[in-house]
């Protein structure tokens, strides 16, 4: 497809992760007009391709005559797609059981949808799937955390952190009370690092033992096979 526009925008890439220029492959525009209030604006839709991967994303840019800047120019917002805010799952994080597995991705999807309240229940679920994972089912998440505590499974520190999680919780789902992007980020790093120490790092350290083994293995049967053989005198 010929490219419809040679200048370049400059864009963040889902791929580069970083930003880099954009060819765009098509455009259209459309426009609106209120007759009674005078008001008018529209969007214009963009197919971009980055110049880096290829990637193809799509870009709309929306303006309307009551959004303008001092000397009265429509102002533009642009918004991406796929969003930029997207939030990808931690590495290794299909080693999760399946049902914190689940709870966790459906998190990351309502945090990357600007859903900051379902973002904030669905970092407490996690911690609660995590308790029923490892059988900690007291009367309630505030003793379930303890409990984690009392097995062993969470240092005392990151009890304290599982607490204030519980609280950004509890606001969210009681209160109606959104937290802000950069409470919701961290809650969910405090998350995953529950999620690597309880089940990705133990994965990991296995892995790392069998292969220990089977190097030894294989050092005693190359030793073995490489051993001078002993003559026999009649």
């Amino acid at each position: 497809m010929s490219q419809e526009n040679t200048s370049p925008i400059l864009i963040d890439c889902t791929e580069c992760r970083r930003p880099t220029k954009h060819d765009s492959l098509h455009r259209k525009a459309t426009r609106w007009d209120d007759e009674d209030s005078g008001i008018c604006g529209g969007e214009e839709y963009q197919t971009l391709e980055c110049r880096g991967c290829g990637t193809v994303s799509l870009a709309v840019d929306y303006w309307n005559s009551e959004d303008t800047d001092p000397d009265g120019n429509p102002l533009t917002t642009r918004t991406l797609y796929p969003s930029r805010t997207v939030r990808k799952p931690m590495e290794s994080h299909y080693f999760l059981p399946n049902k914190v597995r689940i709870v966790y991705e459906e998190t990351l999807r309502a945090l990357s949808n600007k859903a900051p309240i379902l973002a904030a229940i669905g970092i407490r679920a996690v911690v609660e799937a995590v308790c029923k994972d490892k059988e900690c089912t007291e009367r309630n998440l505030e003793k379930n955390i303890e409990l984690l505590v009392k097995k062993g499974h969470l240092a005392s520190d990151q009890g304290d952190f599982l607490h204030l999680q519980r609280f950004m919780g509890n606001a969210a789902a009681h209160e109606i009370e959104p937290p802000e992007r950069d409470e919701l980020t961290a809650a969910l790093d405090i998350a995953e690092n529950l999620l690597a120490n309880l089940y990705v790092l133990p994965e990991l350290a296995e892995k790392m033992k069998k292969s220990k083994a089977q190097l030894a293995a294989r050092k005693v049967r190359t030793a073995k096979l490489t051993a001078p053989t002993k003559k026999t005198t009649s």
